[in-house]
């Protein structure tokens, strides 16, 4: 075999681009709820339109994460609303569109 070619390279920059995004995947959401929980300004309608940007932003990140989504970190978020806005609505689902 020559020098320049080798057979593990395409398994290498794959596992590293998946860990990457899962990284992203995870920075986005400690972002999400760090400014929900911590910043007294926004709004109840702002949180929820925050969690939704970082849905669509994750799921264009990593379109095969939806169920993992919907399991996992969904309800983290719905906590985070409840602890905030204990009367308010439950987070509306991922097809319902919030206009600014």
């Amino acid at each position: 075999m020559p020098k320049f070619e080798t057979e593990s390279t395409t398994e290498v920059p794959s596992a590293f681009f998946e860990r990457r995004r899962l990284r992203r995947v995870r920075m986005i959401v400690e972002l999400t709820m760090n400014l929900v929980s911590s910043d007294a300004t926004v709004t109840y309608r702002e949180a929820c339109c925050l969690i939704d940007c970082a849905r669509r932003a994750i799921l264009d990140l990593h379109p095969s994460f939806a169920d993992r989504y919907e399991r996992i970190v969904r309800p983290h978020f719905e906590c985070l609303l409840a602890e905030r806005w204990p009367h308010a609505e439950l987070l509306r689902p991922s097809g319902a569109e919030l206009v600014n």
